[in-house]
């Protein structure tokens, strides 16, 4: 198995470092979704709409400076792909992520801090895979074995933990942010938080 290379891993050390110190929302809930659709014109007006909130009521603000809300996103558009980040659990329920993968694959990164986290890909309105970060053996879903190629460091990391070799603080989030960029090519920095993104809050 491979993933991410230690300098990624250690990139997402260093952005949770930050915002814990610079934040106003402390993440220790926070989820990461990066959407690609099939065809190129998916919107962040559209992906609003998938999740049953008002896209014509999208504002914009920068997320260091925004306190928890647990139905809250902020969105941006890359290209043809769509990033996603939130810090409460409004991106953890499959069904909404179904609805992202309609026409398109979702990967996705979720974690409470009661130790439940989970990776996601799903496609086409299927859950491909569902990963728990701590426990990265145990997979579901029509393909459990379809991001084996990128888990490489979080089964080494559950891995030490087990044989009780590990000695170093518990960087399950961090390689989990580092994992969904190998998966797929994007990438989260402070600078990202700290400028104004487009906002979507109170989604029914």
């Amino acid at each position: 198995m491979a993933g991410p290379a230690p300098e990624r891993i250690e990139h997402y050390v260093q952005l949770l470092e930050h915002l814990y110190s610079t934040s106003v929302y402390a993440p220790e809930n926070l989820s990461w979704t990066v959407v690609r659709p099939h065809n190129a014109g998916l919107t962040v007006h559209e992906v609003v709409r998938r999740l049953n909130g008002d896209p014509e009521a999208l504002t914009t603000c920068e997320p260091a400076e925004t306190d928890y809300d647990d139905d809250a996103i902020f969105l941006e558009q890359r290209g043809d792909a769509i990033v996603i980040v939130g810090y409460g659990t409004a991106m953890a329920e499959v069904d909404a992520l179904q609805r992202l993968s309609q026409g398109a694959a979702v990967h996705s990164v979720f974690w409470l801090i009661n130790n439940f986290s989970r990776l996601y890909y799903l496609a086409d309105g299927v859950l491909m895979t569902e990963v728990d970060t701590l426990l990265p053996l145990d997979r579901l879903g029509a393909d459990p074995e379809a991001l084996t190629g990128h888990l490489g460091a979080l089964c080494d990391l559950r891995a030490g933990v087990m044989a009780n070799t590990y000695t170093g603080p518990a960087l399950d989030w961090e390689i989990a942010l580092a994992t969904l960029e190998s998966l797929t090519g994007e990438t989260l920095d402070a600078d990202w938080f700290a400028r104004p993104q487009l906002y979507a809050a109170n989604r029914s």
